[in-house]
């Protein structure tokens, strides 16, 4: 430390000068706020650890459901899925990893910061308390220190006073001019100005040796100060180090055994790829090593004649077949067997028999007399209907035994439908019915449709019970038994 010529101190910057001792004590300040910072950082790299989780698992759902809908299959498609899988795993490690760094790390850090530093009013606890201590030991050689220099300043005051004195005394007895009166007074202010320096000296080099004897004192009051304060920075610092070793753990996947599990298990995935076994499953499930149901001699039935889904039928009324189409059952026609709560019990219509033999929609064969073309039934069929088709069949043909060809249910029509609606052309803008049942197409051309749907018949049914009908923009051939006319 130096005075300089109007008496200010000029400092040296160190520690001992009055006032250094602050930036140890705002080092407390800035330790709460590195733990801010360090809590800050904890959360982004948990943000990204969680943002990197979340990507790695909408991949692997991506390229899984490619997988369930693509062209890849057997042990090749399970080193896809391996793949997929060190993903998922990956995804699950990274998501804990973000978890620790909250709940641990993070945590931790939160809990320190409140046990350590004490909020007042203006100021932790901990900086006001250094701060007091800083200031009450260096206070007693501060005003020392005042006084030294104060001393100083007079002493050389007294001096510099003393130098223009003896100057102007050894200027006067040179100069003829001046009186000896005026040369005397000179002469007396020179004496005082010398008695002036000494007195000054002493005051000074009193101050200086008092200031020097004190500073023993000095130095062991700030040093137990300062030792506080590095022993609380020590203790910071060692909780950083034990934090970042925290991190550390959470971080280092290396010494995870279920990461390294990961990486052996999708090294095994992959060593599983066989093609010959792949190849082998496709040639069995697509290829030459597929069963076939190869044609074979098939001898002529009288019983049950193959008959399409739907078209028009060849037969003549001549030759007496009997086709039962689009039956619809009532209390009276089963004679009280059938019930109508049975009726409504019953399922939507099946198709009760159809050939194997027999993929397109032409006409079906002729045959005897005796034959029954069964296409979709409403419902399965009473024993009840059996019998009164035998005997129709019978009066067809004037076989019956009784009545002398008369029907011996006492209906007038024997074998045609009663419906009003039967043959009847639709309007222009055809007829609108609504469907009872749900409808699956299994051809191109035929019309699909749920339960209550309503749309347009624009055709009247064949004679296999089909109707022609017209949904949005769709038109094609449907069930007449499905739906309802409104």
């Amino acid at each position: 430390m130096s005075v300089n010529d109007d008496g200010q101190m000029s400092s040296t910057d160190s520690f001992w000068e009055v006032g250094k001792y602050m930036r140890t004590v705002k080092r407390c300040d800035n330790g709460y706020q590195l733990c801010n910072h360090m809590k800050k950082l904890i959360e982004e790299r948990s943000e990204i650890e969680k943002k990197y989780s979340a990507m790695l698992s909408e991949w692997a759902k991506k390229w899984n459901n490619f997988l369930d809908k693509g062209p890849e299959y057997g042990t090749t498609q399970a080193a896809w899925r391996g793949v997929l899988q060190e993903a998922d795993h990956n995804a699950e490690l990274h998501t804990e990893m973000a978890e620790q760094l909250i709940f641990k790390v993070h945590a931790a850090i939160k809990v320190w910061q409140k046990e350590n530093y004490h909020k007042s009013m203006m100021h932790f606890k901990e900086t006001k308390d250094f701060e007091d201590n800083f200031r009450k030991a260096q206070k007693p050689w501060g005003k020392r220190l005042a006084k030294v220099m104060a001393a100083r300043k007079d002493y050389h005051t007294a001096c510099k006073t003393e130098k223009s004195t003896a100057n102007q005394e050894n200027n006067a007895r040179g100069d003829t001019t001046v009186s000896q009166d005026q040369l005397k007074k000179l002469q007396d202010k020179l004496r005082k100005c010398q008695q002036e320096v000494e007195s000054t000296r002493e005051k000074y080099n009193a101050a200086v040796n008092d200031l020097n004897g004190y500073n023993a004192k000095y130095i062991e009051d700030m040093t137990e100060v300062y030792k506080r304060c590095q022993e609380f920075e020590q203790k910071r610092i060692d909780f950083f180090k034990k934090t970042f070793f925290q991190m550390h753990s959470c971080l280092d996947l290396s010494v995870e055994s279920k990461f390294s599990q990961i990486y052996t298990n999708l090294h095994s995935t992959i060593g599983n790829v066989d093609p010959n076994k792949d190849l082998k499953w496709w040639s069995a499930n697509h290829g030459v090593d597929m069963a076939m149901n190869w044609p074979t001699f098939e001898e002529y039935s009288p019983e049950l004649q193959a008959i399409s889904k739907r078209g028009r039928s060849n037969l003549g009324s001549t030759e007496g077949g009997i086709m039962i189409t689009s039956i619809k059952h009532s209390r009276e026609d089963s004679f009280g067997s059938y019930t109508e709560q049975q009726a409504q019990q019953q399922q939507q219509p099946q198709q009760t028999y159809k050939s194997q033999t027999s993929n397109s929609h032409g006409a079906a064969s002729s045959g005897s007399m005796d034959r029954f073309y069964i296409t979709d039934f409403v419902r399965p069929i009473p024993k009840e209907y059996i019998c009164q088709w035998i005997f129709r069949s019978m009066l067809a043909r004037n076989d019956s035994p009784v009545n002398n060809g008369e029907n011996p249910f006492g209906e007038g029509d024997t074998g045609e439908d009663e419906d009003d609606d039967e043959g009847e052309e639709p309007p222009s803008t055809g007829w609108m019915v609504r469907a009872l049942y749900d409808y699956v197409k299994a051809e191109d051309d035929e019309l699909e449709f749920k339960a209550g749907d309503v749309f347009t018949q624009i055709a009247t049914e064949d004679e296999m019970g089909w109707c022609r009908g017209k949904k949005g923009d769709k038109i094609g051939f449907y069930p007449k038994n499905y739906v309802e006319r409104i």
